[in-house]
Order: C-alpha cells, then structure tokens, then sequence
C-alpha cells in the first residue's frame, strides 16, 4: 500500500512540474564600452582649416589642433560601443555638444550591463603654418547674447587678446557697444571698446577706447590698408594704425575685423591740445554741438572740446572762427587773401593725395572728414577716417571694379565738392599737389604696394572662415586674385592721377 502511495505521488510531481512553462534564460547584457572613432569636423567647428582625427588607444584620446582653435569651444563627433557617453555630469551627443579642448577632459563610456570606461584626452597643440592674426575673445556678463549689443548702452564684459607669440596676451574686464552709421545696418556689425584701465593693445600707447571695423561691404578686406599706409607715408599727423586681427564673442567665431586706435584727442592719438578744436563735416549732424556754415553749407560737428566742456558762448566763438576762414574761400579776392594764415597747404594736399588715389565719395557729401586746429596754429584737413566708399564703391557699388577707377573724385554741387574744388582751384594749391604727388609716386608708391601685399598675406589663412560666415562681398575667393585686382586698381589710378596733374 505504501509503494502504491509513494508511486503516486511521484507520478503527481511529475505531472505538476511538466505543467509548469518553462522560464527563459536572462538576457545576457553587453559589455562593450568603447570609441570606433572621434573627430573634429571643419564644418562643424570654422576656425579649423581642416577636420582632425583622433588616435584612439588603450583609454586615451590623441588630438593634434591647431593653436588657433585653443580658446575655442569645439565640437566633436564620434562613434562607440555602448550606451551613453559623459562627460563629468553632462552626456554628450555627437556632432551637437561643443566643450574647450584646453582644459583635462575624460569621456566616460556607459555598457549596457552597467559597467564604465574612460578615456582621457590628450592634445598636443600644433603652430598654424605661415601667418597667424591675433584673436580677440570677448565674454559678455549677465547672459547677455551678442544681438543684445547696441550703439546706445554699453555691456559689460570680460576680454582676452591671444597675440599669437607677436604681441603681448591681454586679459581684462571692458564695456562693449556697437558703432558707425550704416555700417551698423549691416549683417557683420562693427564694435566700440572700452577698457575699464587703460592698457596697450597690440604694442600701441595704453588708452581705454578701440574700435573694430567690420569691413563687411568688401570681402577683400583690404581698402582700410591702403589710406591708412598712405597716410604713414605722407607723414599725416594723428593717422591711425590698422591691424586685421580675429574675433569671437561669447564662443562664436566672428570672422576677421580691423582692430584700431579711437578718435580720441590726446597724446599720442589726435594731440591737438585739451583746448584744441577738432571738427567733423558729417551730413548726419548727430552731435550735441553742430551747425551748417555761412558760405559752403558743410555740416560741421564740434568733436573737441568735449560736448559737456562747451558753452554756448564757445560754441558761437568755434562756429565764427571757422566761418571767418570759410569766408575767405568764398571771396572774389580768393586765392590772392590771406586765407593761408589760416589754413595749412601742405596738410591739405597731403589729405587730398589719400583721398584722390583711394576715390573716396565721402569728402563730397561730406561724411566723416575731419578739420583739426590745435589751439594758436592753422586748420589742418585730418584725420584721416571712413573709406568704406572708396574706390569706385558709390559709382558701382562695389569696390575695385576698373570701370570707375577714371572717375573725378570732385565735380558735383554738393557742399563738400564744392568746398574742396575751391580750395583746389587755387593755382598754389595746384602745383603743390603736383610736386608732393610725383615726390609720392617716385619714393613711396612701391612701398604702399608692398605693404598690400603684406597685408594680404597676413590675412590670407583667415579670410575663407570670414566669407564662410559673411559671404564674398566682392571677394574672388582666392586671396592672389582679390590682391592683383587691388593692385591692378592702383596701378589705374596712379596713371589717372598722372593725367590729372597733367592740367595744372
């Protein structure tokens, strides 16, 4: 009966356990964890010229960059085994998340069964070939974004000029805000700054007050090269220096800009004296201070003395003192008066070569040319200023086509051409300028056309990165040919200059 009973309930446990389903097997979970590749693309990160590839070894990532790209966020894309991949806290997605290579960085790897891996980047930092252009790198505080940048108000920021081993590192807290008149209107803007101490900036006297010109409405970027040289060589006083450099604001790459001194008055920039009076001829007539004069009808602005150290009793004292001179222009008796106790010949046609090589409108109109007297001396036509409608650029609306190279830089009715064509009707004024001009010519012409060149090249590894962002303007995109059109321009319009003179 037991065996029975025993056998039964065998044959039960049996029969429960075959009714049972039967469980599967775990899943067996990956531990793969590691980088296939890892690079950086060019058209994801600009300021590289081309994309780098990673040597990936046991744990350690291998980067040799350029230099030029170490103060900048980049971008790197990969492919791995795995789930996720971090940094410190923050995952990281290929081709989007952008970090700054000049600081220890460690990917971690996550595996689907839960395990990690790391691996360290190295980066050795390779010198860019040929020339390199000083980067500027501005910081905006407050989250401010760059389009919260305006010509009104400053923002505050914190700045930093990497010299590229030429010039000196700079580092230091400054306001920034935007500047120019049209110039402002357009896509690539251009930039006032100012430092919170007074510092020198790419080996120029220490002051707190910059500009970076923008040059957006010629891709050669090389008009603003060319009057400021030729003022060098003429010897104009207070003649600013212009120095292409690179910039970014907040991370983002902004292309090639012209760093240069402010208009400010004082020693060693425009040294006229505290006293002495600098005046603008602009058709804006935007400054506190300003008038229309008697005879010619030129928009003048009082730039210095400052507006809040004019009273109206100076104001009119400025105002009748340039009429008086002005007045002399327009007299029967001119030129036989005595307008040149008044007025420096030399100056004037030192100011008019710039401007008669360079066809620069703005003298017409006029805009942004500029009339200096330091107190007890005469009127001195300078500084020199403003050459974004030069050289054919408001006959053709563009610059350096030969199609207006021949054209008169004076002639039409308004105030400016008809105040200047006075001043060169003057048969003094004439022969000076002839034999200042041949002298130009004959000893400093093929200088200024090397000095281009120079320029040229300098700015040559930066400029494809510049019209990635902003477009050709003109540009042939090739630096070679945008220079020999430049040059073939000047070459033009030397030989009308010659023509020109031929009359006197």
């Amino acid at each position: 009966m037991n065996h029975k009973l025993i056998t039964f309930s065998l044959i039960v446990l049996v029969a429960l356990a075959a009714c049972k389903k039967k469980q599967p097997d775990p899943p067996v979970l990956s531990t793969d964890k590691a980088f296939i590749s890892f690079t950086l693309e060019k058209e994801l990160n600009p300021v590289l010229s081309e994309t780098v590839s990673a040597e990936i070894g046991t744990n350690e990532i291998l980067l040799h960059i350029p230099k030029i790209a170490q103060r900048e966020e980049l971008i790197a894309s990969f492919e791995y085994k795995g789930i996720t991949v971090f940094l410190d806290t923050t995952e990281q997605v290929s081709g989007i998340s952008s970090n700054f290579f000049n600081q220890p960085l460690s990917y971690v790897i996550h595996a689907e069964d839960s395990s990690k891996t790391s691996y360290s980047v190295t980066v050795t930092w390779v010198p860019e070939p040929g020339p390199v252009l000083p980067h500027i790198f501005i910081q905006l505080y407050d989250d401010h974004q760059i389009g919260d940048i305006n010509k009104e108000n400053y923002i505050t920021g914190y700045m930093e000029i990497d010299g590229k081993g030429k010039y000196d590192i700079y580092e230091g807290e400054l306001e920034i805000k935007g500047r120019g008149n049209n110039t402002w209107t357009l896509p690539k803007k251009p930039y006032r700054l100012k430092l919170t101490e007074k510092a020198s900036l790419l080996d120029l006297p220490a002051y707190k007050d910059w500009v970076l010109l923008a040059e957006y409405l010629d891709g050669t970027m090389l008009y603003n090269s060319i009057p400021f040289k030729t003022g060098h060589l003429l010897d104009i006083p207070y003649t600013n220096h212009m120095f292409p450099v690179e910039l970014t604001i907040n991370g983002e790459y902004q292309g090639v800009y012209t760093f240069t001194e402010n208009k400010d008055v004082g020693e060693d920039r425009i040294d006229i004296g505290a006293d002495g009076v600098l005046l603008e001829m602009d058709s804006s007539l935007d400054e506190d201070w300003c008038f229309v004069s008697d005879k010619y009808e030129l928009p003048v602005m009082i730039q210095n003395p400052k507006s809040k150290n004019i009273t109206e009793e100076l104001f009119n004292e400025i105002k009748d003192d340039f009429e008086q001179f002005e007045a002399l222009l327009f007299e029967d008796d001119f030129p036989n008066n005595e307008y040149l106790n008044y007025f420096d010949d030399l100056a004037f046609v030192n100011y008019m070569i710039v401007h008669q090589l360079t066809l620069n409108q703005e003298i017409n109109i006029p805009r942004s040319t500029y009339i200096n007297r330091p107190v007890g001396e005469k009127y001195n036509m300078g500084i020199l200023w403003d050459f974004d409608w030069g050289f054919g650029y408001s006959l053709t609306r563009e610059h350096f086509d030969m199609s207006a190279v021949n054209a008169p830089l004076l002639g039409n009715q308004k105030p400016g051409s008809l105040f200047f064509q006075r001043l060169m009707s003057d048969p003094h004024m004439k022969n000076l300028f002839k034999d200042r001009w041949n002298w130009f010519k004959t000893n400093k012409y093929k200088e200024l056309k090397e000095y281009v060149s120079e320029y040229a090249f300098t700015i040559q590894p930066a400029l494809a990165d510049d019209h990635a962002l902003w477009g050709e303007r003109g540009s042939t995109g090739n630096t070679e040919q945008d220079l020999q059109k430049v040059l073939d321009w000047l070459d033009a319009r030397v030989s009308y200059i010659d023509g020109y003179i031929s009359d006197f």
